[in-house]
């Protein structure tokens, strides 16, 4: 069973304390939401996680600690995806987006079309893999990227605000392919975003603001701190507002998020 771990993590920027103490350690296979208001540090914890900035060996991937001597090696560890990276890729076609990492890496042909067979019919992508890059919706786009980042088979995987400017049943479709990678390859995802929305299927929650985990575990636990988030800038979506007050006046033993599942608890 493997892990990333972070033992108090710090990081500034021109004298600023961009990150303060940051403190976890994750196992496989986990789906991890970061969660908090613009500008709390979440893409800069995204950087310092995937090594693109220097840290102070605080970060682990199993036996790998994060230094200048080991970032080659740990790099092979991670799989990265930020916000802005479907505006623009390296290839015009699908196919040669996706292969690249492992012709960079000099597999083999047998193994490259092995790995991306296996990664395009994990993601239900085989259909787009000769369709060029810019006939592709935004979906399409994220999961071409999501497919470049794992087809190394990493044990991490970081996404930076990757469901922004999705529609509800959109994001669904992202983060039920993610609970589909995660179970299938058994690597960690850890996932950052402004909206607790996007975190309902999560298998734990941080909630960062100013640099601070000001809050971390199960969703269900952390949602009973709704005045605290809400004033941090952090909207409570309205199938959880809905929830917490049925549990404040009884109606309900639990949080629940799925909407489903809040018709046959009132129910029965």
């Amino acid at each position: 069973m493997g892990s990333i771990s972070v033992d108090k993590l710090n990081f500034r920027y021109d004298k600023k304390l961009i990150l303060n103490d940051i403190t976890f350690k994750v196992k496989i296979p986990s789906l991890i939401s970061v969660v908090g208001p613009n500008n709390c540090g979440k893409t800069t914890l995204i950087r310092c996680l995937c090594g693109s900035v220097p840290t102070e060996d605080v970060i682990t991937i199993d036996d790998t600690l994060l230094s200048k001597k080991t970032v080659r090696k740990y790099s092979r560890s991670i799989g990265v995806v930020f916000s802005g990276d479907f505006k623009q890729f390296l290839f015009s076609k699908v196919f040669d987006e996706i292969t690249f990492p492992l012709c960079n890496l000099n597999y083999s042909k047998k193994k490259i079309k092995d790995q991306t067979r296996y990664i395009s019919k994990l993601l239900f992508i085989e259909d787009i893999l000769n369709k060029s890059t810019g006939e592709l919706t935004k979906v399409e786009k994220i999961k071409v990227l999501i497919a470049t980042s794992i087809i190394h088979h990493p044990k991490v995987l970081l996404l930076d605000d990757i469901l922004v400017g999705l529609s509800n049943s959109e994001k669904e479709n992202i983060l039920l392919l993610l609970k589909r990678v995660i179970r299938e390859m058994e690597i960690i995802v850890i996932m950052t975003s402004s909206s607790l929305e996007d975190a309902i299927y999560s298998d734990a929650l941080l909630i960062l603001d100013q640099g601070i985990v000001r809050y971390s575990g199960r969703i269900a636990d952390i949602l009973e701190h709704d005045n605290a988030l809400t004033k941090m800038g952090i909207e409570i979506p309205v199938m959880m507002d809905m929830s917490l007050k049925l549990k404040f006046y009884n109606l309900l033993n639990q949080v629940i998020l799925n909407e489903e599942e809040m018709v046959d608890a009132l129910w029965d």
